[in-house]
């Protein structure tokens, strides 16, 4: 069996979504903003789950090095993560382009709502698109090169 993997992938580079994890100046800061990041990331997992028409479960944190990891699980095929330290990335896998379209254009809908106004906004709703495997998709290498760069 050969199953194509298909994903939708964002990457807030000019850090607008409202749960970036933004380090505070000592732990408790910090961890108070994990906890807003993580409300506000639930509120827009709630508006993603209306605009999608489609029940998603959460599936927990996972921290591999310096990054968490947010999971989700759609009811049907396919699951989300969210890479929640700034600049934030998200990515959706699925195995059928049709779901894959779906989800983007609930994602769009979605981020719409949650972002401010501007032309940054319209820029990153533009980025986000249906990709498939032979496609580049965002790495991790990626992902730190452009953190280190905002440092």
């Amino acid at each position: 069996m050969n199953t194509k993997h298909i994903f939708v992938s964002a990457l807030d580079i000019s850090e607008q979504l409202p749960f970036a994890v933004k380090e505070g100046k000592n732990i408790q800061e910090t961890m108070k903003q994990q906890d807003l990041a993580k409300k506000e990331l639930l509120k827009f997992i709630s508006l993603l789950e209306k605009n999608f028409k489609e029940e998603i479960s959460y599936l927990g944190v996972d921290v591999i090095g310096e990054k968490a990891y947010e999971r989700f699980m759609f009811k049907g095929s396919g699951f989300f993560e969210v890479m929640v330290e700034a600049p934030v990335a998200m990515m959706a896998h699925f195995p059928e382009k049709k779901r894959a379209e779906k989800f983007c254009e609930a994602m769009k809908k979605s981020l719409d709502k949650v972002l401010p106004k501007g032309p940054s906004k319209e820029m990153f709703l533009d980025s986000i698109e249906v990709k498939d495997e032979d496609d580049e998709s965002l790495t991790v290498d990626d992902w730190h090169k452009i953190k280190n760069i905002r440092v």
